[in-house]
């Protein structure tokens, strides 16, 4: 099993945590293979003579495939990606001889079908330095570099990346339809600028889909795709005009509510949890979601801070059993509600 501590040169866990957030704000990780990326990948092949090529994205402890392989060049894991190697590095990853390499002599699709024997790709590098995936191309014959073919590969990736950033300028997330991260939080700004707290009241709601991992893992992530697909038609649907509804994270999505004090934001949380746990057992497995508050207060200096609070209220509804909303506001005596009211400015970090 490969060694994973640094994952950029020089740098280690907490450098990976960034990693992993820059590759979530490009938007790309979901939706399976794209045809931008099929075609970048036939380019590759057609201009450096290579039978195989791909484009993947290195997540957490996943590699995912962005073009169509009729081969097995991967299994899925981490552990057994070339690509995440690749990442390592600042340059193109050239194998000459996959079996006289020890890191890679082991791998399923070295010693088994497709049989790979070489492996060249350049890591993909957004513009502020992380190396979120890999452009690559291989073969099952030993194979070393001419000149100009690692700076015609280098070009290509360029390419890939840019595709990939100027797609993530887009406002919609591509597979829920609600807002990007990036667009939730501009528009979010503008509005928690002109709400303040001696004016109309602003409340946040953020939501995430209950134990999401293992759907992906007994259902598969076609399915689990299907589990975001529709719960971001459920918060098209169900909430006002006004309201700006985004995903923030993988199965993390927030909602601002201009002009509703905390009371409402609970009344909206719960009719969202009801009719999405409702939706399982048809077309989906059985899902849930855990929701958190936050109504703005004076100790909010930006979006980021009411967001903050709503999203410890989620952690805390996840640790009371999930399929619920934090605080439980309407279902509380008055003294129970102003405490908890209180618990939304003042509970820590706790995630």
């Amino acid at each position: 099993m490969l060694h994973r501590n640094n994952f950029l040169v020089g740098h280690g866990p907490a450098r990976e945590q960034e990693r992993v957030a820059a590759l979530a704000d490009l938007q790309v990780v979901d939706g399976g293979p794209e045809e931008t990326f099929d075609r970048i990948a036939r380019l590759a092949k057609a201009s450096l003579g290579f039978p195989l090529a791909y484009v993947s994205l290195i997540d957490l402890d996943r590699q995912i495939l962005k073009t169509h392989m009729a081969e097995p060049v991967c299994d899925g894991s981490r552990n057994t990606a070339f690509c995440s190697v690749t990442i390592e590095t600042q340059d193109v990853l050239v194998i000459p001889d996959t079996l006289a390499d020890d890191r890679f002599s082991g791998f399923p699709q070295v010693v088994g079908e497709p049989y790979i024997r070489s492996y060249w790709g350049v890591p993909l590098t957004t513009r502020m330095g992380f190396n979120v995936g890999a452009l690559c191309v291989l073969d099952r014959v030993p194979r070393d570099p001419r000149d100009g073919d690692l700076s015609l590969l280098k070009e290509l990736g360029r390419l890939t990346v840019e595709c990939m950033e100027l797609r993530a300028q887009a406002t919609t997330d591509v597979l829920t339809g609600v807002q990007c991260r990036r667009s939730f939080f501009a528009e979010g700004e503008r509005l928690f600028a002109t709400r303040h707290p001696e004016r109309e009241p602003l409340s946040c709601v953020v939501l995430d889909v209950d134990h999401f991992k293992r759907i992906n893992d007994e259902f598969g992530h076609a399915v689990g795709d299907e589990v975001l697909r529709t719960l971001g038609d459920l918060l098209r649907n169900e909430l006002r005009p006004d309201s700006v509804a985004g995903r923030i994270g993988g199965e993390e999505f927030a909602i601002l509510l201009p002009g509703e004090g905390i009371q409402a934001a609970f009344a909206v949380g719960e009719r969202l949890r009801t009719k999405f746990a409702d939706l399982g057992g048809h077309r989906l497995p059985p899902v849930s979601a855990s929701f958190g508050l936050a109504e703005r207060s004076d100790s909010d200096v930006v979006l980021g801070d009411l967001v903050r609070r709503a999203d410890q209220q989620t952690y805390l509804a996840k640790r009371a059993g999930r399929n619920c909303t934090y605080p439980k506001l309407v279902s509380a005596a008055p003294a129970q509600t102003a405490a908890l009211c209180l618990e939304i400015s003042e509970v820590s970090d706790v995630r």
